[in-house]
């Protein structure tokens, strides 16, 4: 009976745009182009690409990317450090977290090894993983693993210690000839018979001489020789004894990864591949132009290769070797998000070589001196702001860029009157922005030479500054906020760390008037070094985030009224057990949603989702209960056209869906998804294409209300199947009605209720 009553409803409702929801609510963006690891599969005659962002596969031959992999579709962990195909089909991907993914390369089913992640080891990096008959050698962090790739089951103990070297020394890489396992580590080469108990330090016998003494990263088999490479040279072993490589423009450089391909032994020194073949090892030819290479391998034709560390593989496509990478992030690194009026998103690369980039929902622009050199002569962009048309870009060094439409404009000292630093008058160090409510674009700087941290732009290249207050002297200005009274509140660190407030009182070219004023770190309690982020939410309230929760000055007027008696920042409290427990948390990043609701990104917990008065715990998302990239969260925004809160992280950007969606200016269809709505469920009916603060009625089809309740604000709102006795809705056909608060606007949908 319930079969047919679902199937008449499903028959009933299909020619009323029934949908069904059923994507994942997460999105991860990872730079791909970070190689550090490639496999070949000769079967299949695919390269499998492993980098700090995950994994994907390239068609060899003509470069067409295949699939990727992340911790959303198979990975447990993006950051990939070793690639190894067994002889079971199967691609083992080892990981910094210490974990092991495995993959069936024919099925692209998973399985996974958690034991060296989930162990008190405290480095548990999987550098390197070599396959030597029916086991898998595991290079990590703290010495070598055995593991058998038929069972997946560890055969030995860790081998902790080999030989001579100290406990739990680090393992780069392995290799093995007449079944002797060679090891480069961080205090030389170890190498032992496989068949004897490696776990005995004494059956291993180590070599630390020459370049050859610390930080050898790479080993490998060549001609019945051993070569190995460190940070410091090249080397090989004939059987008997080590000797520096017969070339001294490479024996004494940089080695970074070798590869035998052939009767040609590859290897990458310093920024270049060479080659070299078995018979006259010392004439070694270069390989391709020098770039940043990081690993190399080869096909079945013994073609090589390479992995670099920001350009993804460089290999033969149609016979002329081409870089190929998934379009991705510059890097993973997302030091400042701002969303701009079209939904693009606008990402501040935070190191000094990363630039800044954009993302359209399709593909992603890097900025940068090469590809933009209009954008200044530095690549150091810690902050980034989106408005009026524009995006601003904070040169940390270069100054402040303006993006408008095509045109691209950089400001520095010598095109403007904007400062340089003490030491270096060309130093333009732009920390922050935001534009005011009369499009005035204000800029803070780190340091400056002109006794000014805070400068209006006016447009037509017209900058006024403002003399910095005694009480702020040399400190550093940084995020900045503009509240409903165009008062700019400015987050301080350096020798004087807080909030300060300034406010020109509509007459940006007479200093006479300004108001401004100070909140010391003390004005928020002795538990507070730091203040990290700052926003104005849409009741004109000013939260702020510290290295010990977060505070709320809901009166921001009443601080230009009376600077020195400002008032008092409220620390924000979470209601737990119908008690007021005080919000600890060390915040570095906060926003808030077309809802109001308040979004706080931490140090070291993740995401707290509270509610628009901040006192309920909507949601919280860490590593351990979510996709989310990563525990420290540097920035949040969330979309107001499409609801995603995306949170930038220094190992990518993770993005949720949410309800926080920007409400229709007038009714047009109401969607109910999922649709026919199965309860008791465990997710709410999601309804969809309300107007601003409407109130939702569900109805029978005779006219009788089951509930009424009001949305939340935006275009969506959410019910959980119950009447309004707290009952379950009884399998029928109800009609939603929604209206605005005057009920001068309506609209309508349908939905489908089935009891289970």
């Amino acid at each position: 009976m319930l079969k047919r009553c679902v199937l008449f409803l499903i028959i009933f409702l299909s020619v009323n745009s029934i949908t069904f929801s059923q994507n994942s609510k997460w999105e991860n963006f990872t730079d791909f182009k970070s190689i550090t690891s490639i496999a070949f599969d000769p079967v299949k005659n695919m390269i499998y690409c492993g980098s700090g962002g995950g994994l994907f596969i390239v068609e060899n031959g003509t470069g067409n990317i295949t699939a990727k992999f992340t911790n959303l579709n198979g990975l447990i962990s993006n950051e990939i450090l070793s690639l190894a195909l067994d002889n079971n089909r199967k691609l083992w991907i080892g990981a910094t977290d210490g974990s092991i993914s495995i993959l069936n390369v024919d099925d692209l089913s998973w399985k996974y090894i958690y034991d060296i992640k989930n162990s008190t080891e405290s480095n548990k990096f999987i550098n390197y993983m070599h396959l030597s008959g029916n086991f898998m050698f595991v290079a990590t962090g703290y010495g070598i693993q055995k593991i058998s790739v038929s069972s997946f089951t560890f055969v030995d103990a860790p081998y902790y210690k080999l030989g001579a070297f100290p406990i739990n020394t680090a393992v780069y890489s392995l290799t093995s000839f007449n079944n002797v396992l060679y090891a480069a580590s961080a205090t030389g080469i170890a190498y032992g018979d496989i068949s004897s108990n490696l776990n005995n330090p004494a059956l291993w016998q180590t070599y630390a001489g020459g370049a050859m003494s610390t930080d050898v990263r790479t080993i490998e088999t060549f001609d019945s020789k051993i070569f190995a490479g460190s940070n410091s040279g090249f080397s090989y072993y004939d059987g008997s004894n080590w000797f520096p490589y017969p070339n001294a423009a490479v024996s004494n450089a940089r080695t970074v990864f070798i590869k035998s391909a052939g009767d040609r032994i590859y290897f990458i020194s310093g920024n270049a591949i060479y080659s070299a073949d078995r018979n006259d090892p010392a004439a070694i030819t270069q390989f391709q132009n020098t770039n940043s290479y990081t690993v190399l391998s080869k096909d079945n034709t013994d073609k090589v290769i390479a992995g670099l560390s920001n350009n993804g593989i460089y290999t033969s496509v149609n016979n002329n070797y081409k870089l190929i990478f998934p379009n991705s992030p510059y890097t993973n690194v997302f030091s400042q998000i701002s969303i701009d009026e079209n939904n693009t998103i606008w990402v501040a690369g935070g190191l000094v070589e990363n630039g800044f980039y954009s993302y359209d929902g399709l593909t992603w622009e890097n900025y940068n001196t090469v590809s933009h050199p209009e954008i200044g002569n530095g690549n150091w962009f810690q902050r980034i702001n989106s408005g009026n048309g524009q995006v601003w870009a904070f040169g940390f060094g270069g100054g402040p860029t303006q993006i408008s439409g095509n045109t691209i404009t950089n400001f520095n000292p010598s095109n403007s009157i904007l400062p340089g630093i003490s030491n270096n008058i060309n130093f333009c160090a732009s920390f922050g922005g935001a534009f005011d409510n009369n499009q005035v674009m204000w800029v803070t700087f780190f340091a400056t030479n002109s006794g000014s941290s805070l400068y209006a732009y006016k447009g037509n290249n017209q900058w006024v500054g403002f003399v910095n207050p005694s009480f702020i002297g040399s400190s550093s200005l940084s995020e900045t906020v503009v509240d409903s009274y165009n008062t700019k509140w400015i987050v301080l660190s350096g020798s004087r760390s807080g909030v300060y407030f300034f406010n020109e009182n509509g007459s940006i070219d007479n200093p006479a008037d300004d108001v401004y004023g100070f909140y010391d770190n003390a004005d928020f309690g002795s538990e507070v070094t730091n203040v990290n982020d700052i926003i104005i939410e849409k009741n004109n309230e000013v939260w702020i985030a510290t290295n010990n929760g977060v505070f709320i000055i809901s009166n921001p007027f009443g601080a230009i009224q009376n600077p020195s008696n400002k008032p008092r920042p409220q620390k924000l409290g979470i209601i737990s057990g119908n008690i007021r427990v005080p919000f600890t948390e060390n915040c570095i990043s906060i926003t808030n949603d077309i809802l109001n609701e308040k979004w706080i990104g931490t140090e070291t917990n993740g995401v707290f989702h509270l509610s628009s008065d901040g006192a309920t715990l909507l949601e919280k998302f860490n590593t351990s209960n979510s996709p989310i990239l990563s525990n420290k969260i540097n920035t949040i925004e969330v979309s107001n056209k499409t609801g995603i809160a995306y949170f930038g992280t220094q190992k990518g950007m993770s993005a949720l869906k949410t309800n926080a969606i920007e409400p229709v200016q007038d009714f047009d269809e109401i969607i109910a998804s999922p649709n026919p709505y199965l309860i008791p469920s465990g997710v709410n009916l999601k309804i969809d294409g309300l107007i601003e603060n409407s109130t939702i009625k569900i109805i029978t089809l005779d006219g009788k209300i089951i509930n009424e309740f009001d949305s939340p604000g935006g275009r969506i709102a959410s019910w959980n199947g119950m009447t309004s006795d707290n009952e379950l809705t009884p399998t029928g056909i109800y009609i939603i009605v929604a209206f605005n608060q005057d009920g001068s606007k309506a609209g309508t949908g349908k939905v489908a209720i089935v009891r289970k």
